[in-house]
């Protein structure tokens, strides 16, 4: 290779990072339209229904692409790990909308950041993999940053809070059981199975507290799953072209996106336990990412 060919090449791979890391902004920027949507017809609707009809709207707009001719990404091989990802998975979302609903945006944004701190406690109990000291103590301080944005013993932990902590963790299970879905699965097939699962379990918790949307709450919900498609697609084609570690310090500008919002629409201003906790939490999430990372670089070599 001459030295113009191989400067071609390095420019290509810069280029193509570039790129990924504007999807992943992008993907955050909608991933905080879609949360600043919950808190605006949180109001109005309960947080069960929200889930569905964001489900319903997103299982409209996957639908084309899964059931193209010639296609058969709507069948699955493991059909009782789908199920059990989508109970989870309507778990996960319905406390973190009401979360969302019930806490200053920025808290919920920083408490969202530890679900890869909870995947590599899952991993660890789940897949038997192996976390040495380092990772553990990156795993010590995330959850450290969490508690100090949570306050025990300072005031009363809110309802909310614990909610959004267990959103992390249920998100983390659904993540882990995607992981093990691969073994049987295509990424589309366990992709379009989520909200396939999700929406109809939604929809039958839904039915006893049903309130039917106003025209301003279907517009929003309608733009939710513009948003939310829009979002997923540009995660899923940024995480394709580079690796994670080089996308997360991007990602966690969707934090300053909420606190934006919420001090535009809400007036709500974090404290400075919001700041140093969320310093701790992404801190240690972009070691354990980092880490990660050049663990499967060395399995690959």
């Amino acid at each position: 290779m001459t030295g113009h060919e191989a400067a071609a090449v390095g420019s290509a791979g810069r280029n193509t990072v570039v790129v990924a890391v504007l999807l992943m902004l992008c993907a955050g920027f909608n991933s905080s339209l879609l949360h600043l949507g919950v808190r605006y017809v949180s109001p109005e609707l309960p947080s069960i229904e929200i889930v569905f009809l964001r489900g319903l709207f997103t299982l409209l707009m996957t639908a084309p692409f899964v059931f193209r001719p010639g296609k058969i990404s709507w069948r699955t091989n493991n059909l009782p790990l789908q199920i059990a990802r989508g109970v989870i998975g309507v778990a996960s979302m319905w406390s973190w909308y009401y979360a969302l609903a019930n806490m200053p945006l920025a808290d919920a944004g920083v408490l969202s950041f530890t679900t890869p701190i909870f995947i590599t406690i899952g991993a660890a109990l789940y897949f038997r993999e192996k976390v040495g000291p380092v990772r553990a103590s990156a795993v010590v301080i995330g959850l450290a940053g969490a508690a100090v944005v949570l306050r025990p013993g300072i005031e009363t932990v809110s309802i909310a809070a614990i909610a959004a902590v267990g959103s992390s963790i249920l998100w983390a299970i659904s993540l882990l059981i995607a992981k093990d879905l691969a073994r049987y699965d295509s990424s589309i097939t366990i992709s379009f199975y989520q909200p396939l699962m999700t929406t109809p379990i939604a929809g039958l918790a839904t039915i006893p507290v049903w309130i039917m949307p106003s025209g301003d709450a279907w517009l929003a919900l309608v733009g939710m799953g513009v948003v939310a498609a829009l979002g997923n697609f540009c995660y899923i084609q940024a995480l394709r072209m580079t690796d994670a570690s080089t996308l997360m310090p991007a990602d966690y500008v969707r934090l300053l996106w909420m606190v934006i919002w919420g001090f535009i629409f809400f007036s709500e201003i974090p404290g400075w336990s919001t700041w140093f906790g969320a310093a701790l939490i992404v801190g240690s999430t972009l070691f354990v990412t980092w880490r990660e990372s050049r663990t499967a670089l060395k399995s690959r070599a």
